[in-house]
């Protein structure tokens, strides 16, 4: 496809995209719920393709294939009823999602890890579209998409993902929750360098943004045969998820970035943790942003060996146990992990002892926004396969990303990103960065925040939001201090 057709196609994708969205929002329906009823259409005309794939791959081979949504259910036959909307409507909500949900052989589509996956995804959405004539409209913007060409994939991966992040921002702590900033995404797979033939993992995979971003540089870094093409598929992606919604769109997130195949399972990693996972099962590469903030229940802290209520210092005991030897991580932590005693304390001492700690990006207060103020950094470490561990570790302060450092989050000149690429693998010094040695870590009690020795930290030059952020974070250890104490209190008596 030439340029000028690639920028029409372009413009044509955008149209039937924002066609969708303005005819759901006539409708009457939110932008938080819009993504979802988009996502699953999606989904089925996705599927619908690969199965028709599938079919001429099969006839070109001569052996047979069975489609698991065949006839009546089959997206390319329900799909061009337009004519009669309300009959699709009722076709839709009433027969095809029998067929999705039910776990009956008979009446759905059985029992094997495809069966559970349409489960797990429609029995945690819905139809948002009331009237036929609405979601006929819908539907037939939703077929002009081809997600068998790459153009027309590529396009909507970055309308799928602006829309996530669109819905981010409206309702922080809705999608704020597990959407990170792609370019933040982009620097950490940059590092780890995720290579054809590992595993790969996210253990709260959010909207697969991490994973996704490795599937391309992966492809944009190698040439690839046929038998690595089907264990990129099939054998290389792996991820957990509590949220129902969330978990289809990061499953459709990695249909956008070619993906169908990922491992993907909707659970409670905190829960599911095994602290005894044999090494055939465990990852080449882990990247996440854990969620951070939040409480775990005492009882199901026993199958940690350093039992804590702050979920953030139990994700990283998990992903420290799921790396496997000659593995990398990168991780998404906030500031009080890196310099608070107890639990965090000796998961650090662990870390650095069992593990080779050799980076340390300190991003800028506000990097978050809008979904979090808290400051936060990127841990990245390996574990070598000559059982070396952590002797320094290289630090950069990033005071600058790319973006304001506000709510709106607008681009500016200046981002250090590329700086930080270009510095990190020579460990260079400069002014934003520095080495300190595991001897000085271990004598300032294993604290690993950044504390840049090329700047006085004066309070009077400080930005008045990070301040605040700062004083925001004081704030918020000292009410886990205080849970903390009242949890012992309780104990006690």
């Amino acid at each position: 496809m030439t340029l000028n057709n690639t920028d029409h196609r372009r413009a044509e994708v955008q149209k039937i995209v924002k066609n969708a969205c303005d005819q759901l929002n006539a409708e009457g329906v939110d932008a938080r719920n819009y993504v979802e009823q988009l996502a699953w259409l999606f989904f089925l005309k996705a599927f619908d393709e690969t199965e028709a794939r599938k079919e001429e791959e099969a006839a070109f081979d001569d052996t047979p294939y069975v489609r698991r949504l065949a006839g009546e259910y089959a997206w390319n036959h329900w799909a061009k009823n337009t004519d009669h909307p309300d009959e699709m409507l009722e076709f839709v909500d009433g027969r095809l999602w029998i067929k999705l949900t039910s776990p009956d052989p008979k009446m759905g589509l059985g029992d094997d890890a495809l069966a559970q996956r349409f489960r797990r995804i429609f029995d945690n959405v819905r139809n948002y579209c009331r009237r036929g004539v609405s979601f006929a409209k819908v539907v037939q913007q939703v077929d002009k998409l081809h997600f068998s060409s790459e153009t027309d994939v590529i396009i909507l991966s970055k309308i799928y993902e602006d829309l996530l992040k669109r819905v981010a921002a409206d309702s922080a702590g809705y999608a704020g929750e597990f959407y990170t900033q792609r370019h933040i995404i982009r620097a950490m797979v940059q590092v780890v360098t995720p290579q054809a033939g590992e595993r790969i993992y996210d253990p709260c995979f959010g909207t697969a943004g991490f994973l996704g971003e490795a599937a391309d540089h992966i492809r944009s870094n190698s040439t690839l045969s046929t038998g690595q093409l089907d264990e990129l598929q099939h054998q290389t992606f792996y991820g957990l998820e509590l949220k129902p919604l969330t978990y289809l769109l990061g499953s459709m997130n990695m249909i956008l970035h070619g993906i169908e195949g990922a491992n993907f399972e909707l659970a409670n990693t905190l829960e599911v943790h095994d602290q005894n996972v044999a090494e055939k099962d465990k990852y080449q590469v882990i990247l996440a942003n854990p969620p951070y903030g939040g409480k775990m229940a005492q009882e199901l802290q026993t199958n940690f060996r350093v039992r804590s209520s702050a979920t953030e210092c139990l994700f990283l005991q998990h992903i420290m146990t799921n790396l496997a030897k000659g593995g990398r991580a990168a991780v998404v932590i906030p500031e009080g992990v890196l310099f608070r005693g107890g639990p965090d304390q000796k998961v650090r001492k662990e870390l650095l002892e069992q593990f080779k700690v050799h980076t340390i990006l300190s991003l800028p207060a506000g990097c978050f926004l809008p979904y979090t103020g808290v400051k936060t950094n990127v841990i990245f470490f390996d574990r070598p396969e000559d059982g070396s561990t952590t002797d320094s570790i290289w630090y950069y302060e990033l005071t600058n990303d790319g973006f304001e450092l506000k709510q709106t989050r607008k681009p500016v000149a200046g981002s250090q990103l590329p700086d930080f690429l270009a510095k990190w693998q020579d460990r260079a010094d400069s002014a934003n960065s520095w080495t300190i040695s595991l001897e000085d870590i271990m004598a300032n009690g294993f604290d690993l925040s950044a504390k840049n020795p090329n700047k006085v930290d004066d309070y009077e030059h400080r930005p008045a939001l990070e301040l605040v952020v700062s004083i925001k974070a004081k704030e918020a250890r000292i009410n886990e201090l205080l849970d903390e104490l009242e949890i012992l209190l309780e104990r006690s008596e």
